[in-house]
């Protein structure tokens, strides 16, 4: 399997587990991530028009969890650089809940990546809302300080962004955090209410571990380090949840 993110932070941190849940699983899998902090989608397509040599390719070779981060890449270098199975295109999470920032940019983007790879999957990496207690100034202008309130917004945002580009599906990671939220594991998923912790990143791994691989992440036996076993089981079944219901 040969997986692509178009991404930033929140592509990053769903790629931090994913080698060791491949490897678990006996999957082989090359892994590559376009990692610009706070790139929104307008972002990756602007710098896609204009070949700005911005981001960080950052990759994961089959059968190791050591990654390489050469920069000063273009988005169509990366893009062109392998044979992908599948990309992923996510919105910024600023941006998540506002319906006018995906247009035209996720489906521009997607038409472009599904020219050069025809074969391939083309899906959306769902992003999540932040927790209760962030101070970042749009989680209270847009959102009301409310983490419902933007899981609700950003869901609907990725419907209709999904629908137009014509993805071929969504990766449910806002669902599965939603999910986590209800749980023991409640605000418990962040450092500071928006970058994740281990367990956010295990999270956001198991829900793209069965998205791509499309078997149960509850059966994987890779476990998040220094955490009791009672905790990644949990995280494995709102990934399992959020995967087997979907986004809607």
């Amino acid at each position: 399997m040969k997986l692509l993110s178009i991404g930033n932070e929140f592509s990053r941190e769903a790629h931090m587990y994913l080698p060791h849940l491949a490897a678990a699983g006996g999957k082989e899998l090359l892994l590559g991530n376009l990692f610009l902090p706070d790139a929104s989608a307008e972002d990756h397509y602007r710098n896609f028009i204009d070949e700005n040599e911005v981001y960080i390719y950052e990759t994961y070779l089959p059968g190791t969890a050591d990654c390489l981060r050469p920069d000063g890449i273009a988005l169509h270098e990366a893009v062109e650089d392998d044979d992908w199975d599948i990309i992923t295109i996510q919105q910024s999470a600023a941006l998540s809940g506002i319906s006018e920032s995906y247009s035209p940019y996720t489906a521009e983007l997607a038409e472009y990546c599904r020219m050069m790879h025809p074969g391939a999957k083309i899906m959306l990496h769902q992003t999540r809302a932040y927790e209760s207690g962030c101070t970042r100034p749009e989680f209270k202008n847009d959102y009301e300080s409310s983490p419902e309130r933007m899981y609700e917004m950003l869901t609907e945002c990725y419907i209709h962004a999904s629908a137009v580009a014509q993805t071929d599906g969504i990766i449910p990671v806002g669902k599965a955090w939603n999910f986590a939220r209800q749980t023991k594991l409640k605000d418990k998923l962040t450092i500071d209410g928006f970058a994740a912790n281990e367990a956010g990143a295990f999270l956001s791994g198991c829900c793209f571990y069965e998205a791509v691989f499309d078997e149960d992440v509850r059966n994987n036996s890779f476990f998040l380090p220094d955490y009791d076993i009672n905790v990644s089981n949990l995280i494995k079944v709102c990934a399992h949840l959020a995967c087997e219901e979907g986004i809607e």
